[in-house]
């Protein structure tokens, strides 16, 4: 399995002025927030049988 997330979800175009990119969006793909990843994760986790 492979997630794509960053610290927020979405992503933005890397010819912007560097000055005006939003600290944690990607600017290749776009990701899941840090929320959704976590959630997923447990959610895996559970399914697997973990604790």
């Amino acid at each position: 399995m492979m997630l794509e997330s960053n610290l927020h979800a979405g992503k933005q175009a890397p010819h912007q002025d560097r000055g005006k990119l939003a600290y944690g969006v990607s600017i290749t793909d776009a990701c899941i927030d840090w929320d959704e990843t976590e959630a997923l994760l447990r959610e895996a986790h559970h399914q697997l049988g973990g604790c």
